[in-house]
């Protein structure tokens, strides 16, 4: 490489000419062109930076006034820090996952940079090159990262900008995909709207939460933590704004919206993240209701958690008569929708390897046509005994076989 390719390199990494350090960089190469220590590199550059460009004195005049050099660093930071990104993911970032473009434990903080930077300016030392300063910034930063999950929630609380514009970021692409999850039955004219206002009122609860004090926050131990919370809000938004915008477009054998999991909040105890957000409609009140059956049985959105809530709690008072009869079929809809196995996974369980070929493919027909049959008749079920109530039927009944209703009903 020759002395010219060497320094524009050096002009391309450290920006030489728009900090300051050179003002001429023609000029610049051809006093460099007087070095005689032939091929050495670092020779070289020790003697440009000493003997041409005064990097020494120049740092020692211009560190603490000189804002270009100070925004120079800052992107130098950056690099340093997306380097180390790409080293090992750190366990903030895991535990929340934020997938490989976006890191939160990585992110270059301003007051981490401005305190680092403030010692810089401070240091007595004396730093003849660009790879010096590098050499006093980069194990400095380093002290401070990868962040854990207390040190990124009190950047959010003392409203850094920069962590809540990231923020920002990971809470669309959360929000996007709890939508997506949670409404994967709907296909109505109101998805994207559904879909940014979950976005943009998930933003503004965290941070009334966060910066406004406002509300019951629960403590993050982990990103996981912070991740399952968001989650609950995001669903939340949701499921109101579907009843706000769906209206009527809801197709009864697709609705089992609250008995849809992913896995991500399986055995959480956050805890429900509202306060003040609760309403009529909350998840808190519709549970309420199930308890008493008082839920409106025109409402496809009302059955569908009704059922799902019934179901997921064995010791509910209609459990035994909800499932009564179709124990095995119940079995099948929780591994398929709340365990998130498929209808493969589903059959090699049951059956082990005890069937192959036509039969096993036979076999996950069966249970594919199961699923959806087993969902038309906890509905029916649920309609049945809400039916029951309202006119004033007793519950006596709850111990009798399932498939015994109607001969209650004539008797």
């Amino acid at each position: 490489m020759s002395m010219e390719e060497i320094l524009q390199k050096e002009e391309e990494r450290h920006q030489l000419v728009k900090t300051g350090v050179i003002t001429d960089f023609p000029k610049a190469m051809e006093q460099a062109g007087r070095f005689d220590g032939g091929l050495d590199k670092t020779a070289f550059l020790q003697y440009f930076y000493h003997s041409v460009a005064g990097y020494a004195g120049f740092i020692e005049r211009e560190k603490t006034t000189n804002e270009r050099l100070k925004k120079q660093l800052y992107r130098r930071a950056h690099v340093f820090l997306s380097a180390l990104q790409k080293q090992e993911t750190a366990p903030l970032d895991m535990e929340l996952k934020t997938g490989s473009r976006l890191t939160l434990a990585y992110h270059l903080s301003e007051s981490i940079y401005h305190a680092v930077y403030a010692a810089f300016c401070q240091s007595t030392q004396s730093f003849e090159t660009p790879d010096e300063v590098d050499a006093f910034f980069f194990p400095a930063l380093k002290t401070h990262y990868p962040l854990y999950i207390r040190e990124y929630v009190e950047r959010l609380e003392q409203d850094e900008r920069s962590f809540w514009e990231v923020t920002c970021l990971y809470l669309q692409d959360l929000s996007g995909y709890v939508v997506r999850q949670t409404l994967s039955f709907y296909r109505g004219s109101h998805q994207d709207i559904i879909r940014d206002d979950t976005w943009s009122k998930s933003y503004e609860i965290l941070r009334n939460r966060l910066v406004k004090k406002e509300g019951r926050l629960p403590v993050f131990l982990t990103g996981k933590d912070f991740r399952n919370y968001m989650i609950k809000v995001c669903r939340f938004l949701a499921d109101n704004l579907y009843k706000k915008y769906a209206g009527k477009e809801v197709y009864m054998e697709e609705v089992f919206p609250y008995f849809q999991s992913d896995g991500e909040t399986e055995g959480d105890e956050i805890g429900s993240p509202f306060v003040e957000e609760a309403s009529p409609e909350s998840p808190e009140k519709m549970e309420a209701d199930v308890k008493e059956l008082d839920i409106d049985t025109g409402n496809p959105y009302e059955v569908a958690y009704a059922v799902s809530i019934i179901l997921l709690n064995t010791d509910h008072v209609l459990h035994q008569a909800l499932v009564q009869g179709v124990e095995e079929k119940v079995a099948l809809l929780i591994d398929k929708t709340v365990h998130g196995m498929s209808y493969n996974e589903i059959v090699a369980r049951l059956y082990g390897g005890r069937l192959q070929g036509d039969d096993f493919q036979r076999a996950v027909v069966k249970a594919r046509k199961d699923f959806e049959r087993v969902r038309k008749t906890l509905t029916d079920r649920i309609i049945r005994l809400a039916g029951e109530k309202r006119y004033g039927r007793g519950l006596s009944h709850l111990n009798a076989p399932a498939d015994g209703y109607e001969k209650n009903k004539q008797s």
